[in-house]
């Protein structure tokens, strides 16, 4: 549990919302936010076929995962414009995850979509910034604000791919199809470096049980070939839960399934 500005959930929320599948594709039973809670940060996370987004704001709060559908999400974002400091829970109720938001009396509880699969973002990010660093890799930073975004952005109108190119200290090269060249005079930066501080959301998140390390948001297959997975780390003196990967919205003590399942062997991302 964890308390959080509500313009500062609101906006985290906005930032990754336009990065998810939209109804409209093919894949819309994947239209769904993750929000994912570490004890520093509240991560929001969005992708699609081509995008992956991953925004986070400071908390001092649990660990757990939950994906959200977007409309549900959407029905958040709205409750949140009326809010000022609101307090998050993660709850099990009737073998399902919950988030539940809480201001005054005011209340919302959101579900947790147990069809949406584990995404393993922290994985992809870490590949990322890994080739950021590798010595094959070449090129120079390109540095453009929002306003250069959105200016460069009509040079692909007829659906072109836009390429940026850093050409060091004279500037961006810009190009969109075979008919276009741009040149973006170049911009001081003092910002951060690319990734940087983002250490501790990446990192892996593991607990002992029984003598046996689990991770958290790992997968896990039991003697039936049953996929679970491991949605938070259990409190001090808790039992850790799993939630089915196979049968929605199933969500058994780890002791329950271990009794039928005898072991948990870890299933590669």
């Amino acid at each position: 549990m964890f308390t959080i500005k509500a313009r500062d959930l609101a906006a985290t929320l906005d930032r990754v919302a336009p990065y998810r599948f939209r109804v409209d594709d093919d894949a819309s039973d994947l239209d769904a936010l993750i929000l994912d809670c570490t004890p520093g940060h509240l991560h929001a996370v969005a992708c699609s076929d081509r995008t992956l987004a991953v925004a986070r704001t400071s908390v001092t709060g649990d660990v757990w995962t939950a994906p959200v559908c977007y409309d549900d999400a959407a029905a958040l974002r709205a409750w949140l414009e009326s809010s000022g400091t609101v307090t998050v829970e993660h709850v099990t109720s009737g073998g399902h995850q919950q988030l539940r938001f809480t201001e005054g009396p005011a209340q919302i509880t959101v579900p947790a979509a147990s069809h949406v699969g584990r995404l393993p973002w922290r994985a992809l990010l870490r590949l990322v910034l890994d080739a950021r660093d590798h010595p094959l890799a070449v090129g120079r930073p390109v540095q453009l604000n929002a306003d250069d975004l959105a200016l460069w952005g009509n040079a692909g109108g007829d659906g072109e791919a836009i390429e940026f190119r850093s050409l060091g200290r004279v500037g961006t090269l810009v190009t969109a199809g075979p008919d276009f060249l741009g040149l973006q005079t170049p911009h001081t930066w003092d910002g951060p470096v690319p990734g940087e501080g983002w250490s501790s959301s990446l990192r892996t998140r593991l607990f002992l049980f029984s003598g046996d390390f689990l991770e958290v948001g790992a997968r896990y297959a039991d003697c039936t070939r049953t996929v679970w997975v491991v949605p938070a780390r259990p409190g001090p003196g808790e039992e850790p839960t799993l939630v089915s990967a196979d049968y929605a919205a199933v969500t058994l003590p780890i002791s329950q399934v271990l009794a039928v399942g005898k072991f948990l062997i870890r299933v590669p991302d």
